[in-house]
């Protein structure tokens, strides 16, 4: 890989690490309990749903 690249990709690294410290430092109840509780439910409804639609998607292709 060119030297190029992994400077851009070392610049764009610290870019986002940036954004990151940013968003977290200008809005700390981002990470408070109840959020978190609620995208961990949130995801884990989602998660059965596509785990059920893939499950029917096999199904469909076996028969």
């Amino acid at each position: 890989m060119s030297s190029w690249y992994e400077i851009l990709y070392l610049i764009g690294a610290a870019i986002l690490i940036g954004f990151g410290y940013f968003f977290i430092k200008h809005n700390p109840g981002m990470f408070s309990k109840a959020n978190i509780e609620k995208s961990f439910s949130s995801m884990g409804i989602l998660t059965v749903i596509l785990i059920a639609f893939v499950a029917l998607l096999v199904y469909f292709l076996k028969h």
